[in-house]
């Protein structure tokens, strides 16, 4: 009785004992695993509004990275990029486990919200780093869900920044402003020959839709669905993003393809989303809305437009006064400046 005795307090010793020299694993650094590391498609799962992006017929493949935060080791700055055409970055909080590292963050005062989960498996074998992320427009910069209807015509272009000067045209000396709102005038009355309207409808998802009511139609038919983004480095900056298929009829139906021409449509990140910069400005009342391509792009739509379809059924005086507006509004270095001869695209009064 005495030996069994002994020999199960025995086991019991050796059992404690060499449970005490089991190794304890430590937690996983989030400074040295995660800080100043990149990932690409092949190195994550990254969900953007319920889409999966990075996959091989996704319509992103951005480009995630982390930076270390010196004052905190708590965090880590997040940063998205090849996404939007400015870089989406926020600071994650970041807890450290033995297998994983979990962080999460929110963006705010912003021209969107971002709220970010994920997490981090050092496994060699598979995927690293998973993300969650829910993406959407803050409508104090744009009202969202609400029509802006542009009605064409005489007064759909107004001349807002302008340069002095004469110039020489037709046996008379005009005012260069003037000139240039008289073209402005007749570009809008030129559209509604065929387009009475277009609506825009922007969505807090960054998607918009175009439509517009053809002249002798009584409803608006769909145009388009665009992806579209907010900068929040530059003031009251959007970019509308193209399909491939888009951007080819803006290309050639819309604005006009010479034999040698410049690019209008930009394919940024080489993964067929072609970008748009714009600058927008809301009016005082609900519905209001002006809007302009960003230079050297307006400059470029422009220079193709009065080679092509601005000119097609022109009378010579008409195509001669359409070339002099050009040569107008390129004047001190425009292509580099926005504010350079700023005509805008103004939403009906209402």
């Amino acid at each position: 009785m005495k030996k069994s005795l002994f020999l199960m307090l025995a086991g019991i010793l050796l059992f404690l004992l060499s449970c005490s020299k089991e190794e304890v694993r430590p937690l996983l650094n989030p400074q040295t695993e995660l800080g100043d590391s990149c990932f690409y498609s092949s190195d994550y799962e990254l969900q953007w509004n319920g889409e999966a992006l990075g996959g091989k017929d996704s319509w992103a493949h951005p480009k995630v990275k982390f930076t270390t935060i010196n004052s905190d080791s708590t965090k880590l700055k997040l940063i998205i990029s090849s996404l939007n055409a400015d870089e989406i970055d926020l600071v994650v909080d970041v807890v450290p486990g033995v297998s994983e590292i979990t962080f999460s963050g929110k963006s705010s005062r912003k021209p969107y919200d971002l709220e970010v989960e994920g997490r981090f498996v050092p496994d060699d074998k598979g995927k690293k780093l998973f993300l969650n992320c829910h993406y959407q427009i803050n409508d104090f910069c744009i009202e969202v869900d609400m029509p802006y209807d542009f009605r064409f015509g005489e007064d759909c272009l107004s001349l807002f920044v302008w340069r002095g000067g004469d110039i020489e045209w037709n046996g008379n000396t005009w005012e260069k402003s003037e000139l240039v709102r008289d073209v402005l005038r007749k570009i809008g009355q030129r559209v509604a020959q065929h387009t009475e309207m277009m609506r825009v409808i922007f969505h807090a998802d960054a998607s918009l839709d175009i439509l517009v009511k053809r002249v002798g139609e009584s409803d608006f038919v769909r145009f388009a669905t665009l992806k579209y983004d907010i900068s929040g480095k530059y003031q009251n900056r959007m970019d509308w993003i193209f399909t491939k298929e888009q951007a080819r009829y803006v290309e050639t139906e819309l604005i006009g393809e010479p034999p040698v021409c410049a690019v209008l449509l930009a394919d940024f990140f080489l993964d067929g989303r072609y970008f748009l910069p714009m600058f927008f400005k809301r009016g005082a009342s609900p519905g209001e809305l002006y809007l302009n391509i960003a230079n050297p792009y307006r400059l470029i739509a422009v220079s193709r437009y009065v080679q092509t379809k601005g000119v097609e059924g022109l009378s010579e005086k008409d195509t001669e006064e359409m070339q002099l507006f050009f040569q107008i509004i390129q004047e001190n270095d425009a292509w580099q400046k926005d504010a350079e001869w700023l005509y805008l695209l103004c939403t009906e009064k209402r």
